[in-house]
């Protein structure tokens, strides 16, 4: 978890939030009425499965989804609304005050120029800096990250970089104008164990120096449990429970939270050599076509069909001091029952 100091006061504001497109089978619902808060100098977790909306989220956020994308709700950066905002005004907040990491560094950084000259370009949109001096900010920020040998790294080109170096890069070119909010889209995935570790350690130096508040999106809570202050949790395009990292991994209280946690591996548990990891079963539902009530029912363990569980969608509703769920009978998902292999 960071040092940094967290304020009370949110940066980033996000209520209602809903993202639709409109397929030829009819309308996808990617995100559903997410609401979340940001403060100054807090990490906040968001995870869940790959198609649980957590991308799209983040892409709304920062105003690039394609205009056939159906956005309502509110997003509020220092209390400026931004949905609806010009490009203009988005061209300026994007990058300078919110920047982001996209997760296929390789696929993100142009192979025809060198990887300084794209540092160099970040820091320069906008900066007043030439020659020089915008090479030297350039080589600053890529000692920032930790690539040895800076100078020299600037005149290579993206597929010179091993696969830790290339994320680097990417995050030197968030960081290239101080923003006060930053999205880490998957910033490990593909990455081995060590070299996650370091780029989590990056991104949590930066924020011990300059308090920046982060929004790191993962399919691992493992990779939050170190470094995050709060967790949200999304399934099929809704967030289905949220609290503070102690809240949500000793004290969980939506039964696809108590999932993803058994499917950890544990190493403070004694295990039988018959013993296998949990898997929840089945598969994540169609956004097209949503199980009626609950959208996590007809994987849930402690489902009550027929019944409320697949009648009515759940509310996100208060379990606790800032701990939230979106589940109908919460108070029921205390133990590892129904968790089991």
């Amino acid at each position: 978890m960071s040092d940094a100091v967290v304020s009370a006061e949110p940066m980033l504001e996000v209520s209602g939030l809903t993202v639709d497109f409109l397929t030829d089978d009819g309308l996808l619902h990617a995100v559903d009425h997410v609401t979340f808060g940001i403060a100054r100098g807090e990490t906040v977790g968001i995870v869940g499965e790959s198609g649980s909306g957590k991308s799209v989220m983040s892409m709304a956020i920062m105003g690039l989804l394609p205009k056939s994308a159906r956005v309502t709700g509110s997003v509020k950066f220092r209390g400026q609304e931004l949905l609806g905002a010009s490009e203009r005004d988005l061209q300026r907040i994007r990058g300078s005050e919110i920047a982001m990491v996209f997760q296929d560094a390789l696929a993100s950084l142009n192979p025809v120029h060198t990887v300084g000259a794209q540092v160099a370009e970040a820091v320069a949109i906008h900066q007043e800096l030439k020659g020089s001096e915008l090479r030297n900010a350039a080589i600053a920020l890529l000692d920032v990250v930790g690539i040895a040998n800076p100078s020299a790294r600037f005149e290579q080109y993206p597929h010179e970089f091993s696969g830790g170096m290339r994320q680097r890069a990417m995050i030197a070119m968030a960081i290239a104008n101080d923003p006060a909010v930053l999205i880490a889209d998957e910033p490990t995935t593909a990455l081995d164990v060590t070299i996650q570790a370091q780029v989590l350690e990056v991104l949590e130096r930066i924020q011990q120096r300059t308090s920046t508040s982060i929004m790191l999106i993962t399919h691992d809570l493992g990779v939050v449990a170190g470094v995050a202050d709060s967790v949200m949790v999304m399934y099929a395009g809704s967030q289905v429970e949220r609290g503070s990292v102690e809240e949500i991994f000793y004290e969980s209280r939506h039964p696809y939270t108590k999932g993803l946690l058994a499917s950890l591996p544990r190493m403070d548990r004694r295990v039988d050599k018959s013993d296998r990891l949990h898997q929840i079963e089945g598969q994540p539902p169609s956004l097209v076509f949503l199980p009626t009530g609950c959208a996590f029912h007809p994987r849930c363990p402690f489902a009550e069909t027929p019944g409320a569980c697949d009648g009515e969608v759940p509310a996100l509703q208060v379990v606790g001091d800032g701990h939230y769920s979106a589940c109908h009978f919460p108070d029921r998902i205390g133990s590892d029952e129904g968790m089991k292999s």
